[in-house]
Parts: C-alpha cells; structure tokens; sequence
C-alpha cells in the first residue's frame, strides 16, 4: 500500500531568489534534524541551459512511541536529493529519497517551482511506503510518515523564507552566508523565564477578553475593575513577545501545561491485559515476536482527504 500527499503554497517571492535561497537553505535553525549536506555533482548542460544538482544528506529522526524496539537500529538516515533548474523557463524539479531503512518506510519527495510573475508557486508531494510487518503496523508507519512530512513542510517553508530574508541586499548576513560562514541564527524559541512571562501574559489577555465578552452576553454596566485589566504597558509587551516568538508561542503554552499537569494516579491507568484487550494484545505479540509485554492498539483510520491509498507502486 502506498500513500500520497500533496500540498500548494504560494512563495511571496520572485523565482530567481527563491532558487538561490533554496540551494543555501541548510542550516538553519527551523531544520535542527539536518546534520549534513554535501553537494555530490553539479553539471550544466550548455545546449538545454540547465543545471542538474545531486546532494547527499544526512537527517536525523524520532521513533514514536508505539513503534517496536528495535525496528530501526540508528536514528539517522542518508537522503539523496537531485534537482533541475531551468532559470530561462522559470523551472526547479527536485526529487529527493531516503537510502536506507527502506523496508521500515520509505519516502520519496518532489518539489516544483514554478515562476509566475512576482511570486513563485511551489507544489510538494510526497509518496510513503512500508513493507515492514503485518498490514495494521504498515498502515500505521505509512500515517505516520506523511503526518511528519507535513510538519516538515511547514518547517521547510519558514527555514527557506529565514534564507530569503537573509540574503536581501540590506541584510547584514548576506555576505556571510554567500561565503559559506557560519552564522549565528536568532532564537525562535523563548527561554523559560521569557516563555513563562509570555505565558502569564497571554492568559491574562485571554482572561481580559472573556470579561468583556461576558459583560456584553449579560448587559451589565458595570465596569472592568482596574486590577483585573491588562495595563497599556502589559498589552504593549505581550505584542512584543509574541512579535518575536510569534512562530514558537503557539509550543508555549502547550510546554508549560503540560509540564504543570499532575501525574496520573496508577490506580486509574488501566492494565494492559484487561478486558477487552487481552485477546489483541496476544495476537500482535504472536505477529511481533517481541518479548516486551506492552498492549498494542489499533491506528486510527486516516480521515485527511489529501490522502489516497492505492494499491502496488505507480
């Protein structure tokens, strides 16, 4: 089984700058699991006027939770990226693949960009395969990996706007990135002092606007008191903060509620071997093969319409 995923997005940038920014785009701090990129070959064939590009990278990766031990020995994974680039006719094609962990899944990813005036239109696609396992776990790695893919794409798409930015004529970091230098990348994450503020902050102005949406639903005519309300001075730092962690504040208040929630208590955890999953749980241990006595739930059917099961390879 094969899974498809296909995704739209206009890049408010003309075509020339977006080929440029996309061939200096790593490192960047949006891209943290790329630890290498090397260029393999690069030709340009002078009667067609485009240039083909190979790449080898070297990515790191997570394993859920769910996942059986030992179904990858290493988290890291060699990826072979190749691309064309027709500047006359306003064309880049990319065609990327992963080497190895193949038969746990396998990924291959295309890009295409295309000039249209001012901006670019870029449309990413990705097709997810798994052989490994009985069908229900390759269904559930196939899921997995195209719901990763499309956090990845976010990512993508800010690292490459960050390398826009960074190579406009005005920028102070032009040059150095041009040189191939190091740079010191800005945080977009907050600290923790700086999150909790950030999260004390949002939860007054969430509190403040709940106040007054309840004043008006009621009718009443009593006035916000003055201790309860935000401060001009408190709206004017919370627009701050968030102006510059706008891309990490929405990982704030998720981190720090999560951080601040009680344990549960054991007694309420239900046992693996109650009712009714003991018989799944025998019967997924027997497929496995595994020792590890952990109860193993069925994925949940996908229900993103962008994705579409077909049989056998294209």
């Amino acid at each position: 089984m094969v899974l498809h995923h296909i995704d739209h997005s206009i890049i408010p940038h003309p075509f020339t700058q977006v080929c440029q920014a996309y061939t200096l785009r790593y490192p960047n701090p949006f891209s943290p699991h790329v630890i290498t990129s090397d260029v393999l070959k690069r030709e340009w064939d002078p009667e067609n006027r485009i240039l083909y590009t190979t790449r080898l990278l070297l990515k790191r990766g997570t394993l859920p939770s769910w996942a059986p031990r030992g179904i990858i020995e290493k988290s890291e994974t060699w990826v072979l990226e190749e691309s064309q680039l027709d500047v006359l006719e306003g064309k880049l094609d990319v065609s990327s693949r992963n080497l190895d962990h193949r038969k746990v899944i396998e990924v291959i990813e295309t890009l295409e960009v295309r000039t249209r005036g001012e901006v670019s239109h870029a449309t990413t696609s990705a097709q997810v395969t798994s052989s490994w396992g009985f069908h229900m776990l390759r269904n559930r790695i196939e899921h997995y990996g195209v719901s990763r893919f499309q956090r990845q794409t976010k990512n993508a798409r800010l690292g490459l706007e960050m390398t826009i930015q960074i190579l406009q004529p005005n920028s102070s970091l032009r040059d150095r990135l041009l040189n191939g230098e190091k740079l010191n990348y800005p945080a977009i994450t907050p600290s923790s002092a700086v999150a909790a503020r950030l999260h004390a902050l949002r939860n007054r102005a969430k509190e403040n606007k709940e106040r007054i949406s309840a004043l008006i639903r009621t009718g009443a005519g009593l006035p916000i008191q003055s201790h309860d309300a935000m401060s001009k001075e408190e709206e004017a730092e919370l627009k701050e903060l968030e102006h510059a962690y706008g891309l990490a504040s929405e990982v704030v208040d998720e981190t720090l509620t999560n951080s601040a929630t009680p344990s549960l208590n054991p007694g309420s955890i239900p046992h693996p071997l109650d009712p009714p999953r003991r018989r799944w749980f025998w019967w997924c241990r027997w497929r496995l093969g595994g020792s590890d006595e952990k109860s193993v739930e069925p994925a949940d059917s996908a229900s993103n319409q962008d994705i579409n099961k077909t049989d056998g390879s294209n």
